[in-house]
């Protein structure tokens, strides 16, 4: 999930078991509750259904959803599943992962702090993949696939989504074009990879170079809209988890930073400060041959 984890930082954290997780509301990370309150609704949700589309799970699946964030697409994914089905939310950051394991009271659904190339899951075990706007950021993304085909029985689906080109959508460049204006072009660059697998085939010829067949990509546009893009922007800084570049700046740079984003978003804001602009995003799947893997 995009700028919040191009910017969220590694700290030195406990390993926490499931129960661990499990916090009341006051003692989770403000930042993982801003983003699920205030970029969610407006931002995300619109795309989580056609994702599970997807994905689309049988009422006995057994998944992984890769890179989990607050758990939008675990909710979601639940939904479908009957008792016999189980879903599993895995991502590298333990403080979101104590927000979505206090949104999620349900005995089907299991939560894991690992990164995309070490999944703590047996060989063949899931009949499903996700990873809903985690790919773009992975450092090895060739090797998180690789370690998606492992857990991944003959057959299973990958689906993954990522937001399209960044020219398309408007919310990402203004934020990377704001961020470039205050803190130079490296800031502006790591608030652009949220679109770094924007070009559909280029997203297409990754999975199959990760040895996928049946792949497709599916390149979808869609309005979002907030009811004022002033506390769109105060959401998003909101989000940034503490100890990012953003997360500490001054406040009249924070301030320079906000008035850019509403001046570049100028044209998606009519007079009431209403924000309507397009999301385009590329919903792709990949299917594990049936082939059986030699080692």
């Amino acid at each position: 999930m995009w700028a919040a984890l191009a910017l969220r930082v590694v700290r030195v954290k406990n390993r926490l078991g499931v129960l661990g997780l499990m916090s009341a509301e006051h003692d989770l990370d403000p930042s993982a509750v801003a983003y699920d309150r205030d970029l969610v609704p407006w931002l995300f949700e619109q795309w989580a259904e056609p994702m599970v589309d997807l994905v689309a799970p049988v009422p006995s699946s057994h998944i992984v959803d890769v890179a989990c964030g607050s758990g939008l697409i675990v909710r979601h994914l639940a939904g479908r599943l009957g008792s016999a089905g189980r879903v599993h939310g895995v991502d590298i950051d333990a403080a979101m992962l104590a927000y979505a394991a206090n949104s999620v009271d349900d005995g089907r659904v299991s939560w894991h702090e690992s990164d995309a190339t070490h999944l703590p899951f047996e060989a063949n075990s899931m009949d499903r993949v996700s990873c809903h706007q985690g790919l773009q950021f992975f450092p090895d993304r060739s090797a998180a696939l690789a370690e998606v085909r492992r857990v991944l029985e003959p057959g299973g689906r990958l689906a993954v989504a990522t937001w399209g080109r960044l020219d398309d959508n408007p919310w990402p460049a203004a934020l990377s074009m704001a961020v470039g204006r205050v803190l130079g072009d490296d800031a502006a660059a790591g608030m652009a990879v949220v679109c770094d697998l924007g070009e559909p085939a280029e997203l297409a010829e990754l999975l199959r170079e990760a040895g996928f067949e049946k792949v497709r990509v599916d390149e979808l546009a869609r309005t979002v809209t907030h009811r004022n893009v002033r506390a769109a922007v105060a959401g998003q800084l909101a989000a940034l988890p503490s100890g990012s570049a953003l997360d500490e700046l001054a406040g009249e740079q924070r301030s320079e930073l906000v008035e850019l984003m509403c001046e570049l978003l100028a044209d998606h804001t009519d007079a009431t400060g209403r924000l309507n602009t397009t999301s385009t995003c590329n919903l792709a799947l990949g299917v594990e041959p049936m082939a059986v893997r030699n080692g």
